[in-house]
């Protein structure tokens, strides 16, 4: 048996001999695997804050959202500011109602649907008209590690059926502006005003009333949410920006600090799941380390920040502007 033992050892020692590299090509393999692992799970540092105030950067994050909220708006504020005097027209109807002048509140009536049905002809988005608008803020204070080491205990927790805890954690993972938009449903009015014609016409005075105070108070909720780190990482381009105007007195130290700030705040967006990974957040990335070389190298930039700045409030809009979720009812 001993000798049988001896044999098979002198074997593997021959095999080395003769292929020396044999063991070290696993080594290499294996050292290569774990250097590709380590380089995977390498935490994205958090560069250092930049000279701008946190209470600067608010506000104008703030701004950008209720500018873009605005913006959408604005198109069509004429009629919406007929669709809110119509409003007020029904009001003065249940009213008329209340003091049982019927004719009066049925030729109002009458006018209301006429202006109803012209205006959603004239523009079928009016179908939703906004009348409140409310925003809130859930800012979540964690590093881009911080909420890598989240996500996986959502998953492990998903993985054994811990679902309401999963369900906890990930409530969690959230850095956004919500807004909430208050929308009447004014192509439902029509309908509303001539069932209260109707009712009226039985005599059924309250129950008229009933369907114009049912209408006037539907409102359907439009929820947008908008990530905090994009917004922010917009802010800190601007704000590299405006200081690159003058390359030759600029800070090129602090334009770098905020491109490298804007850098990481767009990777915690991703890292906390908005925009689905979306291959924008690596076109991103790529135009600010060419912004950042050419800052380094005293090269022209106005063209390169323009071209970024462009990027970002069109991934912004796309993503987070372009959906209003509309269709709760409150």
């Amino acid at each position: 048996m001993k000798k049988v033992v001896l044999g098979l050892l002198m074997l593997s020692v021959l095999a080395n001999c003769q292929n020396p590299q044999a063991g070290q090509t696993g080594n290499n393999k294996n050292h290569t695997t774990m250097k590709k692992e380590e380089v995977k799970k390498q935490p994205v540092k958090k560069p250092e804050h930049p000279k701008m105030k946190d209470e600067e950067l608010t506000k104008n994050v703030n701004e950008n959202v209720e500018a873009e909220v605005k913006k959408e708006q604005k198109e069509v504020r004429e009629n919406i500011d007929k669709a809110v005097e119509i409003l007020k027209e029904t009001a003065s109807v249940v009213k008329l109602i209340d003091e049982n002048k019927i004719d009066k509140a049925e030729k109002q009536m009458a006018k209301i649907v006429g202006e109803l049905e012209i205006l959603v002809a004239k523009d079928p988005s009016l179908s939703l008209i906004p009348v409140d608008v409310s925003y809130q803020t859930l800012d979540l204070v964690a590093d881009i590690p911080t909420v890598e080491k989240l996500t996986a205990d959502a998953r492990e927790a998903m993985d054994k059926g811990y679902y309401q805890s999963a369900r906890n954690i990930l409530g969690t993972l959230a850095s956004e502006i919500q807004v909430k938009t208050s929308y009447l449903p004014l192509a439902t009015y029509p309908d509303a005003m001539k069932l209260a014609v109707s009712l009226l016409s039985q005599g059924k005075k309250d129950e008229a009333k009933v369907v114009l105070v049912k209408a006037l108070n539907t409102l359907i909720v439009g929820e947008q949410h908008i990530p905090l780190p994009v917004l922010r990482a917009e802010e800190y381009v601007k704000a590299a920006a405006v200081m690159m105007e003058n390359k030759d007195k600029a800070d090129t130290k602090e334009v770098i600090s905020l491109l490298d700030n804007a850098d990481y705040q767009l990777k915690l967006a991703e890292a906390l799941g908005y925009g689905k990974r979306d291959k924008e957040y690596k076109e991103l990335a790529d135009a600010i380390e060419t912004l950042k070389k050419a800052v380094e190298n005293k090269e022209e930039t106005k063209n390169l920040f323009d071209d970024l700045k462009t990027k970002i409030n069109k991934f912004k809009v796309r993503l987070f502007f372009s959906d209003k979720n509309t269709g709760k009812q409150a």
